[in-house]
């Protein structure tokens, strides 16, 4: 099963559920979608809104795709599974700037997680081959520090 979470943000987040949806019948799994406060509901894709718990999912997954949110971190140092990230963007309304692109570029260059920047970079073939496990080195965990305490200093400047 490959399990698509996109949080609970409130911006919409069709773009990628709407994505995975036509691509669905491509794929040798099937295909789970939290998709939050999005309003398109797949045809092709199991999905639901909320859940108490995501933990059943992501342990019944063989894959999973996630908006690039910094619980990303937990779900690579707690469930060891192939993760692909694809960052919620602000030219498309889903995010009020672009700090997840941002992220979704440092944590595939520091922990190997795979992100995808352009949503026609998620193919059924990749969805199919997919297996890498990103692991997140001691050396690396000091980098993700400085790169927190980085954006919440920037963060503090603007206010």
């Amino acid at each position: 099963m490959i399990f698509v979470t996109v949080g609970t943000h409130p911006e919409s987040f069709e773009r990628l559920i709407r994505h995975i949806d036509e691509i669905a019948l491509q794929v040798k799994e099937k295909i789970i979608i939290q998709r939050g406060f999005t309003t398109y509901v797949p045809v092709n894709c199991e999905s639901f809104e909320f859940a108490d718990s995501l933990e059943p999912y992501f342990k019944k997954a063989k894959l999973v795709i996630s908006q690039s949110a910094t619980s990303l971190l937990e779900f690579v140092l707690f469930n060891k599974k192939p993760l692909i990230t694809v960052p919620r963007q602000k030219k498309y309304h889903e995010h009020l700037n672009d700090h997840q692109v941002e992220f979704a570029v440092f944590l595939e260059k520091k922990t190997g997680i795979k992100a995808i920047l352009d949503i026609r970079d998620l193919t059924p073939e990749l969805l199919n081959t997919y297996k890498k496990i990103a692991v997140i080195k001691k050396q690396n965990l000091h980098k993700l520090q400085e790169y927190f305490k980085k954006t919440f200093d920037d963060i503090a400047k603007t206010r």
